[in-house]
């Protein structure tokens, strides 16, 4: 539910209804206080605007003045970062900084990627053993700790901040290759 904004008009009418009743208390549109009302409603309605962007701004997913009050908290952007993110990418960093549950499992994983507004699949890759269905990739112990993650958006896109925070959140000493089917 957003918080409703108020026009003018409803501030003077605030103003004139609080005053006083009386012959010296004129409410003509020609009086001096409808015009004073008026003055002082417009400075009402100007903070009744930035109040009500406050409540969007202070929620770090719709964020945009407070962007950078919400990434120097946490420490972003990182200086590791070739590209400067989109506002969208930007939101979603910070919301996986500060919701993402810190856990490295697959589903995590997945859930991070979903965060930060991409839709992707972690396949984590084993090294050879017996009775591994014929056709498999051959691979050594290192394959341990290699995770495939297919995304489902175009390669040509910049997926600077995606593939960060994807390294960022998984294991240490896991290689992680990417795969863009979109």
């Amino acid at each position: 539910m957003a918080a409703p904004i108020f026009s003018v008009e409803n501030f003077r009418s605030a103003v004139l209804s609080l005053l006083p009743r009386g012959p010296i208390w004129s409410r003509s549109v020609d009086g001096v206080l409808y015009k004073l009302a008026g003055i002082w409603a417009q400075t009402f309605q100007r903070n009744g605007e930035r109040a009500s962007n406050l409540l969007t701004d202070a929620f770090p997913a719709t964020t945009d003045e407070l962007l950078p009050e919400w990434q120097k908290t946490l420490g972003l952007p990182d200086a590791v970062q070739t590209t400067t993110p989109t506002l969208a990418q930007a939101q979603g960093q910070v919301v996986a900084r500060l919701c993402g549950d810190q856990s490295i499992s697959i589903p995590a994983l997945e859930d991070l990627a979903k965060t930060l507004g991409y839709s992707a699949t972690v396949t984590p890759c084993s090294a050879s053993y017996f009775g591994m269905t014929f056709g498999s990739p051959f691979g050594g112990e290192e394959w341990n700790f290699v995770y495939v993650i297919t995304v489902d958006s175009p390669s040509t896109d910049d997926h600077t901040v995606f593939e960060y925070e994807m390294r960022r959140a998984s294991q240490a000493g896991t290689t992680i290759y990417f795969e863009y089917t979109g």
